[in-house]
């Protein structure tokens, strides 16, 4: 490897200027998405990741768990990460925008380009600020380049960045053009037939074209280049790379976080973090590699199988089983009275309920501010009665008053009561508080937040139609990783939040570590 890297760094360095801005050190961060800690730990001992595997039993890396807060999503942890948001208002990939009226999601480029100029009118500054790139984050944050969800809203950017994007790519070609067209030839036959296979067994094709469009264009087409382009970094000195390998989160939704599928998407990046390695300590100016996971994945058993309808329909239409018990009543009140029935009238408006795997946020008001417990009472005892009746709901959490609440079978809990809740072993009561402590200032979550009951060893019940899930508060999604080198000037270990991991590489990699940028 180190001689395939020398020759690699010589022939891209002929064909690409230096980057322009300078650091005291260089990072590049991989950000494994979805991956938990104790299947890293499981690839390792079964030789799925060999290359990484070494580099922990070497000594050369520190590899430990890791606690980025809740909700376990990819914008709540990036807009930590990246920005050093504790706040961000970041409820889940999806949710519905009371403001705008109208359902947001990530994946939508104009959606992922309003909320990060959101998060960049907060005043923060990014690791990306100064010249560093980000290749597959939802949103730019501050870099140099244009790869990022968020960008791909403008297509005039990219038109005008895809020079700078291709600078230096056909110098890194590591196989000819033949051998790769035959190659991605072969992957994409592989992957319609394994598409047709799972859908026919399933009769259901509702996500397969999507996820056939996917493992092409994504997982084989947009890495291989990502991947690319890093190298390329090296070598020309870019300050900060921040690489988010998307491909086992892509698979593990729909084929599950354990399937082989997705085990297969292990072994495949444990070949790609050789490459990276040998060449952030092959260039000039070596990187420190830092690997990380922003959650984990969980096993999803979809409402819509097991009952045959989504939730929405059944949250809203299905029969009230009986009514809210009085216990429930008298710990959402907490010593205050009880609210008379409510039926003044109001502006219409249709619940949404935004199914986000396997928790849910549900809207029974159009009002800006979410509803509180009282009011919950007054307005809508029946839903409230039907979700914590339910035995496929694990956790419902609420507001109550100026704090939050999670209902569990029969009782109410606040953050620092949950060591006496009832609650299923594949919970964490870390997360759960987490969450807890954060709702009340989330105000985009749903006025209800419904959590999927823990029905089998790693699995919950899912809103959304997928296989693996995460967002939610069991111990498997909680559960991520950090990894660095054991020569690196920082020290990543025993972190409970994903603020805490930005400002110890803010103040590391960072010169001199950034103050509050002034907004005005």
């Amino acid at each position: 490897m180190h001689m395939w890297a020398n020759g690699l760094v010589r022939r891209i360095g002929r064909k690409v200027p230096p980057a322009s801005q300078r650091r005291p050190r260089n990072v590049v961060i991989v950000h494994l998405d979805g991956v938990p800690k104790t299947l890293l730990d499981e690839a390792i001992v079964a030789g799925r990741m060999p290359f990484f595997a070494s580099l922990v039993r070497s000594g050369a890396f520190h590899l430990e768990d890791a606690f980025w807060g809740a909700p376990t999503s990819t914008p709540y942890f990036q807009a930590g990460l990246l920005y050093g948001m504790r706040h961000s208002n970041l409820p889940a990939y999806s949710w519905y925008d009371r403001e705008l009226g109208r359902e947001v999601r990530m994946n939508a480029p104009s959606d992922a380009r309003e909320v990060d100029e959101r998060l960049r009118g907060a005043g923060r500054t990014s690791l990306l600020d100064g010249g560093g790139h980000g290749y597959f984050s939802l949103f730019r944050a501050g870099a140099d380049n244009a790869l990022s969800m968020s960008t791909l809203a403008s297509f005039k950017q990219m038109a005008r960045s895809f020079s700078y994007e291709m600078m230096g790519v056909s110098a890194a070609r590591t196989r000819g053009t033949f051998s790769y067209l035959r190659t991605l030839g072969m992957d994409t036959w592989h992957a319609a037939r394994e598409v047709r296979h799972w859908a026919r067994s399933l009769q259901d094709w509702r996500h397969e074209q999507g996820f056939l469009l996917s493992r092409v264009l994504l997982q084989r087409l947009g890495w291989s280049f990502a991947h690319t382009k890093a190298l390329v970094d090296m070598v020309r000195g870019v300050p900060a790379i921040y690489l988010v390998y998307g491909n086992y989160d892509e698979v593990a939704h729909r084929r599950g976080p354990r399937s082989p599928l997705a085990l297969e998407e292990l072994h495949r990046v444990d070949t790609y973090l050789s490459e990276l390695y040998a060449v952030a300590r092959t260039v000039e100016r070596p990187y420190d590699v830092i690997i990380l996971s922003d959650h984990g994945h969980v096993d999803s058993l979809p409402l819509e199988q097991r009952q045959g309808r989504r939730l929405a329909q059944w949250l809203l239409e299905g029969e009230v089983p009986g009514p809210l018990s009085e216990d429930l009543a008298r710990g959402l009140c907490d010593g205050r009275p009880r609210p008379a029935p409510d039926t003044t009238p109001r502006a219409p408006f249709t619940p949404v309920v935004m199914e986000c795997g396997n928790f849910a946020h549900v809207y029974l008001s159009g009002e800006r501010q979410p509803l509180e417990a009282r009011e919950l009472l007054a307005r809508h005892p029946d839903v409230l009665a039907r979700v914590t009746r339910s035995p496929e709901i694990g956790i419902v959490a609420v507001r109550r008053g100026s704090s939050a609440v999670a209902l569990v079978k029969g009782g109410v809990y606040g953050p620092d009561e949950l060591d006496r809740a009832p609650l299923s072993p594949e919970f964490s009561r870390r997360a759960v508080a987490e969450f807890l402590r954060v709702l009340p200032s989330m105000t985009t979550a749903g006025d209800v937040v419904l959590f999927g009951e823990a029905v089998q060893r790693g699995g919950t019940v899912g809103f959304a139609w997928e296989f693996g899930s995460h967002g939610g508060v069991t111990r498997t999604e909680a559960n991520s990783l950090v990894a660095w080198p054991a020569n690196a000037p920082v020290d990543l270990s025993g972190l409970s939040h994903c603020v805490q991991l930005h400002e110890r590489l803010a103040e590391t990699y960072l010169d001199p570590a950034p103050p509050l940028r002034l907004v005005l």
